[in-house]
């Protein structure tokens, strides 16, 4: 039995707690918990994924949140459609190809960048400045049968050109890449918006155009399996806000202080030279977060879904069905 200093100290812990309430302590003690998974480890690109946790966004929402960094996209696609991970950060492409070649039920609950970041490069001494000029010409690719080689068959079909119309070679996703044509490897190629700003930073004559001029579609998304909709709904509407909030934070404060702050919870490379990182964030938040207006920040946008399932059904490369099925904006604006 309790004896009576110990029944007394009890006593005195509970009467301390009253006026906040059982339940409540016992709310804030047991929060839900929501898994997440970046396609590439904790690169600065997912920013707003790290900043969620480390800015309290996901706490506010009572969710207790793994974020896991994946180790390429097909890698987390798998993780997602066994049900390792609740929401996986994923090309809005790869939703449409695995809808249309595998029949995957997945849809997205949110958008981050509403266009593509992948960009055409060539030096200005033999600029490639549309499509039409790519006949007979080599493409670096960032790898070959990804995303960037499905591109750019879209890309060619734009100009009435064929698949083998151009050569092709992998030739990753960095300024590096600028060397294989300085070799004579290659004539122009594929890069992120990232690199094309690194490029530019370098001081490298460069022209620069979006994939988006021939391939229009949403860039990155977050992406769940039709049975999480289903069976986690409340869970999704509340991780959806905290990465809104997460990104409207970025959007409207200093980027470094956030990028210390979510420095202080994950391993994230290249903040060494930490203005450089910032300045490529503010430039994927304006050209890409903010392309389709403040006003839709995070929402899916009905036409660049139509515009993206469209292309890959007349080229044949997949056919996903009707793009109302592969995006929801339900989760976002739940009130």
């Amino acid at each position: 039995m309790m004896d009576r200093r110990k029944l007394i100290k009890a006593s005195a812990a509970a009467a301390a707690a009253a006026p906040f309430g059982f339940p409540a302590i016992l709310r804030a003690q047991a929060r839900d918990q929501v898994s997440l998974m970046t396609p590439f480890g904790f690169i600065p690109d997912f920013i707003e994924m790290m900043n969620a946790v480390s800015g309290g966004h996901f706490a506010k929402q009572n969710l207790d949140a793994k974020i896991i960094g994946g180790q390429g996209g097909a890698q987390a696609m798998q993780q997602l459609v066994v049900g390792q991970v609740d929401i996986l950060r994923a090309a809005s492409l790869d939703v449409m190809l695995a809808k249309g070649q595998t029949n995957v039920p997945l849809v997205a609950i949110a958008t981050i960048y509403q266009g593509g970041t992948f960009h055409m490069i060539s030096p200005k001494s033999k600029p490639i400045e549309k499509a039409e000029d790519l006949k007979g010409k080599t493409v670096g690719l960032v790898t070959r049968g990804g995303t960037s080689d499905i591109l750019l068959d879209l890309v060619l079909a734009k100009a009435g050109l064929k698949p083998d119309d151009v050569k092709r070679e992998a030739t990753g996703n960095s300024p590096g890449a600028m060397q294989f044509v300085k070799q004579g490897r290659v004539d122009c190629f594929f890069g992120s918006l990232l690199v094309v700003i690194a490029l530019q930073n370098m001081k490298e004559d460069i022209v620069a155009w979006s994939i988006d001029r021939y391939a229009p579609m949403p860039g990155q998304t977050y992406v769940v399996t039709q049975q999480t909709a289903e069976k986690k709904g409340d869970i999704l509407t509340r991780a959806v806000r905290a990465l809104r909030a997460s990104a409207e934070e970025m959007v409207a404060q200093p980027l470094k202080p956030i990028f210390e702050r979510a420095a202080k919870d994950f391993e994230i490379p290249g903040l060494r030279d930490i203005d450089s990182v910032v300045a490529q964030e503010k430039a994927t938040i304006d050209q890409l977060w903010l392309s389709e207006g403040r006003e839709n920040l995070m929402r899916n946008v009905p036409k660049l879904w139509q515009a993206g399932v469209s292309a890959l059904r007349e080229n044949k490369i997949g056919n996903p069905g009707d793009a109302e099925t592969l995006y929801t904006n339900k989760f976002l604006d739940a009130k």
